[in-house]
């Protein structure tokens, strides 16, 4: 005998209810939490790789931060202040105009390949990172994370303030 329509309805909405918990639940997941993404253009060479430690953390460090340091660069290559202020720890000030600082300085060299050296990191919400330009630039840049997203310490402003 076949069950009664509503019974029916009730088993194909719990089914539903399922299947939409579990995709939103990967999606979830899946996510990246940061709110910047490389563009297809303009086009940059990163190698990001952690100092020699022995500590497993800087390994795991340079694996995190290795995004930003990408879009960081691509920004400076960019040249847009803007966007590359966007980077910066949104409870720093003067974002913007330290970003037209640093393109001025490391624009135009970006364009070229990058070694990015991520140090052994002193608290888990903080890391070093050296960058070196193809024409024997360096630039010590410092990041800070707040929850699991990694901001550049850009502008004026406490790293471990959020």
């Amino acid at each position: 005998m076949a069950a009664p329509a509503g019974k029916r309805l009730g088993a194909v909405a719990a089914t539903l209810a399922v299947v939409l918990a579990a995709a939103v639940g990967t999606w979830w997941l899946l996510r990246d939490p940061a709110p910047y993404a490389l563009r297809k253009t303009p086009k940059v060479d990163v190698t990001v790789h952690a100092v020699t430690s022995d500590y497993p953390e800087a390994g795991e460090l340079a694996g995190d931060v290795d995004p930003l340091l990408k879009v960081y660069v691509q920004r400076l290559a960019a040249g847009d202040a803007t966007d590359l202020a966007r980077l910066g720890a949104p409870w720093y000030t003067g974002r913007e105009r330290a970003a037209r600082q640093l393109i001025s300085r490391y624009g135009a060299q970006a364009g070229e390949p990058v070694d990015a050296l991520v140090r052994d990191p002193v608290v888990p919400y903080l890391a070093a990172v050296e960058l070196r330009f193809g024409d024997g630039r360096r630039q010590e840049v410092r990041l800070t994370r707040d929850d699991d997203v990694w901001w550049l310490q850009l502008g004026d402003g406490d790293p471990v303030a959020p």
